[in-house]
């Protein structure tokens, strides 16, 4: 199961479709890799077990209790409309999926991490800003488990491993190495993301968490492409990237773009207990994973596409539109939510039901036998000539004003970038209103302070 990359509840259609995939990887014919041959063979074989159907009762005979674990993970999917109206024009269907875990963490069967950190060394890092890294950065490192790896790589227009793979449990050595941290030189990120991504790749990802937090305070220069390249590559090698912007000159648009490729965040940092805070739920939320390198696959009907996903659970942000749909880790206990924004062509047949999308939600279980779990959906609705008006599920509608609420922020950070500094500011405090509103006191301080921030550094 684990050889070709499919659950243990997997059908005779998953098992033929994993093995083709396989083979156009791993075929000697196509692949070079001294390693290819034994690995094709391997593959060979676990097809051969799985796909004859007296073979695979056999194997599954001879396999421990532990194999047979039931997923304690669900996905629960509301619409904006119970009914499709049949439209002669183009409408906006709003589709909530919820994946949700409702086991309870077992310390001792939970996954190791292997977590590297990319800290821009730059000039614009030097004194207080580089002061407040090396504190709070060794403050995580004490709170991480003595097995875990952490390893460090600092850059600016060249990258320097400063630590490589090592166990927490060796925090001398490693607080040693941080202490001696300097500045110099300017920002170019694709050295630092690709000697940090090399560090995690020396880690097996059978069994650890994998993850790369990049910390900056600026923009990167003629080599963003470079940089979303590697995060693509990343992805597929089940390394999530996040990052933290320190400051308010580092490139959000650019960072939220990098991080969403593979399901991470971007957080804004305004203060040393930001920064310790951040840092620490980081490490708490990898600590606990039970599922990662969670991806939505989803098909749609010809008739609908997928213009926008919004995450709003652990962490809210867009999410790039792709196939696969990355969406992170799953938390023992917790949940992702993303909301799809399907835009839904003229209805002129006489259509009773819309297929809006179908799929699943496949994952790795690195702390289980069977490492390979997946949950399939298909949503449907009715279409009728006329339906009565409905107001959509509560869900659906905070959900939608969150997404609101981010656009707003958007605009504002595109107006900052033109230089519209006044329509930047006003919309900053729209936005901090509409958080008061929902009662959220400390982001709406948190936005007040940017617009005055701007403010001053514009005059």
């Amino acid at each position: 199961y684990n050889l070709l990359g499919v659950p243990f509840d997997t059908t005779p259609e998953e098992i033929r479709l994993a093995y083709f995939d396989a083979v156009r990887r791993l075929h000697p014919d196509v692949n070079p890799d001294p390693t290819a041959r034994e690995q094709f063979l391997s593959i060979q074989e676990a097809y051969e077990t799985l796909a004859s159907p007296e073979k695979r009762q056999i194997y599954d005979n001879m396999l421990p209790d532990a194999a047979r674990i039931a997923l304690v993970a669900a996905m629960n999917i509301r619409v904006s409309r119970s009914v499709v109206p049949a439209l002669n024009e183009p409408q906006l269907v709003y589709t909530l999926l919820d994946i949700n875990c409702t086991g309870e963490p077992d310390p001792t069967h939970l996954p190791g991490a292997s977590i590297c950190l990319v800290i821009d060394r730059s000039t614009s890092m030097k004194g207080e800003r580089m002061e407040m890294v090396k504190a709070n950065v060794l403050q995580m490192i004490k709170h991480l488990k003595p097995q875990d790896l952490i390893s460090m790589v600092v850059f600016s227009d060249q990258a320097e491993v400063v630590i490589p793979p090592t166990r927490a449990s060796e925090l001398v050595k490693i607080e040693a190495k941080i202490n001696l941290l300097s500045t110099s030189g300017a920002t170019e990120m694709f050295h630092g993301l690709e000697a940090g991504v090399a560090m995690l790749r020396r880690t097996p990802d059978n069994t650890s968490i994998r993850h790369l937090i990049l910390l900056t305070d600026g923009h990167t220069y003629g080599d963003e492409e470079q940089c979303l390249q590697l995060a693509h590559e990343a992805e597929q090698e089940n390394i999530t990237m996040s990052a933290m912007g320190l400051g308010s000159e580092w490139n959000d648009n650019f960072l939220d773009q990098l991080v969403s490729i593979s399901g991470g965040t971007t957080v804004f940092i305004t203060s040393p207990k930001d920064l310790s805070t951040y840092l620490l739920q980081k490490l708490d939320a990898i600590g606990i994973v039970y599922a990662s390198a969670v991806n939505l696959e989803i098909e749609t009907s010809p008739s609908v596409e997928i213009r926008y996903a919004f995450r709003l659970r652990p962490d809210l942000g867009p999410v790039e539109v792709a196939k696969p749909i990355s969406l992170g880790s799953l938390q023992y206990g917790k949940g992702i939510s993303l909301l799809l924004e399907m835009y839904v062509d003229a209805i002129t047949t006489n259509l009773n039901e819309i297929r809006l999308g179908w799929g699943r939600a496949s994952f790795r279980l690195p702390s289980q036998l069977i490492k390979r779990g997946r949950i399939s959906f298909d949503v449907r609705r009715p279409v009728a000539p006329i339906v009565e008006r409905e107001v959509p599920p509560a869900a659906i509608v905070e959900a939608l004003s969150k997404q609101t609420l981010y656009r707003l922020q958007e605009r504002a950070r595109t107006e900052v970038e033109k230089g519209e500094i006044a329509n930047a500011t006003k919309h900053l405090h729209h936005l901090a209103t509409h958080l008061l509103a929902i009662g959220d006191r400390e982001l709406a301080h948190t936005v007040l302070v940017e617009a005055e921030h701007i403010q001053q550094s514009r005059r």
